[in-house]
């Protein structure tokens, strides 16, 4: 879990909790009124961080599908592994990397929107050198876009 859903989450029970309180000392129908209001809340905030990780695992791999079509009309005959980036967000934009089997020193970022694949850029998958470094000692990627 993201740190930013833990404080999300204890933003959302801790509204929730002062909601209550506050509903303690009120007349019945607004009494009731806030309770019923707090567990809307309660049950919306519930459902909604259930339910994100399955939207994102699925843009992930809608995501993932794209770029291999892209990849297998751009370097056909060739072979790679496709990873995520580890984003639990729900967002347009998608970001990939590649490692292609004949280059495995060699990581390919990739942005997949809805209509466009762009290669944003590569490093040494050891080490983590950029591009110039990796030009420097001579490594030459052969998948830049």
């Amino acid at each position: 879990m993201q740190p930013t859903t833990i404080i999300e989450i204890s933003f959302i029970l801790v509204v929730t909790a002062l909601l209550s309180v506050a509903a303690l000392f009120l007349r019945k129908p607004l009494k009731i009124l806030i309770l019923i209001a707090a567990g809307f809340i309660l049950i919306g905030s519930i459902i909604f961080y259930s339910t994100r990780p399955i939207i994102v695992e699925n843009q992930t791999n809608e995501a993932i599908q794209q770029l291999d079509t892209h990849l297998t009309s751009t370097f056909n005959g060739e072979s790679w592994e496709i990873f995520d980036t580890d984003d639990y967000e729900i967002k347009k934009i998608k970001f990939l990397h590649v490692i292609f089997n004949n280059e495995p020193m060699i990581v390919y970022e990739y942005k997949i929107t809805e209509s466009a694949i762009k290669q944003l850029s590569f490093w040494g998958k050891e080490n983590g050198d950029n591009a110039e470094v990796l030009l420097e000692n001579g490594i030459d990627p052969q998948h830049i876009e």
